[in-house]
């Protein structure tokens, strides 16, 4: 497993203890973390702020890869996954999700969802 992998799987073991301020910590101070639907959130502060508002819809989040590959610098990081998320209001929804990450010096300098929005819309 390459460097940038092992990254990508600290953060989404991160990412499922639904931290905010963990999962800000595993992103370079300018990074960008942009679900293609929505605008782009740059920087470590405003990331963390922004899983802080969104983590607080759900009350459970699971990670599931089913495929990844590295670039051959391991720096750039592909994976196609499935998000599960409980919503506060009970409602479940398993979410299939495109990744690309970039990392650099052991943190994320950008990570880039693709997914269809309306699987999500709605509570």
């Amino acid at each position: 497993m390459s460097s940038g992998e092992l990254v990508v799987e600290a953060f989404f073991a991160a990412l499922t203890r639904m931290d905010a301020d963990e999962l800000a910590g595993c992103f370079a101070p300018d990074g960008v973390y942009h679900s293609i639907p929505l605008e782009p959130v740059v920087g470590r502060e405003a990331i963390r702020d922004h899983f802080a508002a969104f983590l607080g819809r759900f009350s459970s989040l699971g990670v599931t890869v089913h495929s990844q590959v590295a670039g051959p610098s391991g720096e750039l990081v592909f994976n196609e996954r499935v998000d599960s998320v409980r919503l506060r209001t009970g409602r479940s929804v398993d979410i299939p999700v495109v990744g690309v990450f970039e990392i650099h010096g052991g943190q994320i300098t950008a990570w880039r969802d693709y997914f269809d929005l309306g699987a999500v819309q709605g509570d």
